[in-house]
């Protein structure tokens, strides 16, 4: 049996809220015949706690399968340089703990943030594995994209370094982004390298989760919603998803007099309390900010709104394209879906599934989401139909994971 270890800082397992990209694939393999381990920090990057007991340094569980090890590192509660020692006791810890055991065949070590991947390196070539490197951020040109670094800077000189070290190394290197590998292919000679592979959605538990209990969290929040169009906006609040368009959208909507449309954002992330005194302070009543739900509950609360809401700031770095999470659970769901973002694909449009506007516009934003709140019923869901049709033929994960398996 093949043995197969998938290193991700942030991966979770669908029972807490985020990105389940790496459970859903290595249940899929685990399904195949492999062993596989998903190796992940145990300090929970949106509640800001630690999932082990004092004096642990890691943990095993056997979820449907699937081998998680925790692995405890540096803890932090805001954006500072206590989150980079967070990246950094990652990569070190995994690296000291994972030197002791069995080792596997393949390493899929995957960045947000390229230390992971350092460290992968660095364990394949202890067990003679196979090093595959899996690219979804750009660092750092998402970095300097964002404002947040200057190119010729020495920090993003020294990341330029880490970015080729880790090409240069890596049997193949796994894109989410379609633009990502033109980007990487101007780096250096790797063009043989480099693998498109997308965020998906498991289509068949999406579906399997609607034949069970609905929990008492999302019964609560669609109980305040009763008779109301329902436009929902699923995931992080953070700079890049410039969440207060939204909530200018919605005063715009209620100086129109409109008042059968409520707005609910749900999720959380570092601009989530700013949201909430923007709310106070325009007096909306027609927006709601609730905590993230877990992943296990995002079919129940799709599957009973109107409208699936996307928003991202108008950023230099959407020009290699986005693959966003919530995006596959949306078009899933068989909801319209109004997009707003300059991105090189558009989902939207590619599948039909809604509408497409430029970014960082209340007024267009605004005017969309009258727009579809308009439509019959059966016209919403012709729309949302096209895009569940697109999600099934191009994104659903055992199809990703025909692909990630010809990579062994």
């Amino acid at each position: 049996m093949k043995r197969i270890w998938i290193m991700n800082h942030y991966a979770v397992p669908p029972t807490i809220g985020g990105g389940t990209r790496h459970f859903d694939f290595a249940e899929e393999l685990v399904k195949r015949g492999y062993d596989v381990t998903v190796i992940a920090s145990s300090f929970d990057l949106k509640t800001r706690t630690e999932r082990l007991n004092e004096g642990e340094k890691y943990r095993i569980e056997n979820i449907n399968g699937v081998k998680f090890l925790w692995i405890r590192t540096f803890p932090y509660k805001t954006n500072d340089y206590k989150r980079f020692i967070n990246m950094i006791s990652f990569a070190i810890n995994s690296y000291k703990l994972l030197k002791k055991f069995e080792g596997p065949d393949v390493i899929i070590a995957s960045s947000v943030h390229p230390f992971t991947c350092i460290a992968g390196y660095y364990l394949a070539r202890k067990f003679n594995a196979r090093y595959i490197a899996e690219i979804r951020d750009l660092w750092p040109e998402t970095l300097i994209d964002m404002g947040a670094m200057r190119k010729n800077s020495l920090p993003a000189k020294v990341f330029y370094a880490i970015e080729k070290f880790i090409y240069d190394r890596a049997e193949k290197i796994i894109v989410l982004l379609p633009g990502a590998g033109d980007y990487i292919k101007s780096v250096g000679n790797y063009k043989d390298k480099i693998v498109y592979i997308p965020n998906g959605v498991l289509v068949k538990r999406f579906d399997d989760v609607l034949n069970k209990d609905m929990s008492q969290d999302v019964k609560n929040i669609l109980k305040e919603h009763e008779g109301k169009i329902k436009a929902v906006y699923l995931g992080a609040m953070g700079p890049a998803n410039a969440l207060h368009v939204i909530l200018e959208a919605a005063n715009i909507i209620k100086e129109k007099g409109i008042n059968n449309i409520d707005i609910l954002l749900i999720g959380d992330g570092p601009e989530k309390e700013r949201l909430i005194k923007l709310k106070e302070d325009m007096q909306l009543d027609n927006v709601y900010i609730y905590d993230p739900i877990k992943k296990v509950d995002v079919p129940h609360i799709l599957k009973n709104i109107d409208i699936c809401l996307f928003n991202l700031k108008d950023l230099d770095v959407f020009k290699y394209g986005i693959s966003p999470n919530k995006m596959f659970d949306y078009l899933c769901s068989g909801n319209p879906i109004l997009f707003s973002c300059r991105a090189t694909n558009d989902l939207v449009k590619e599948s039909g599934a809604g509408i497409s506007i430029n970014p960082e516009s209340p007024v267009e934003f605004a005017n969309a989401l009258v727009t579809l709140s308009r439509m019959t019923e059966d016209e919403r869901r012709a729309l949302g139909e096209k895009g569940r049709r697109y999600v099934e033929e191009n994104h659903d994960i055992s199809k990703l994971v025909d692909r990630l398996e010809s990579l062994f």
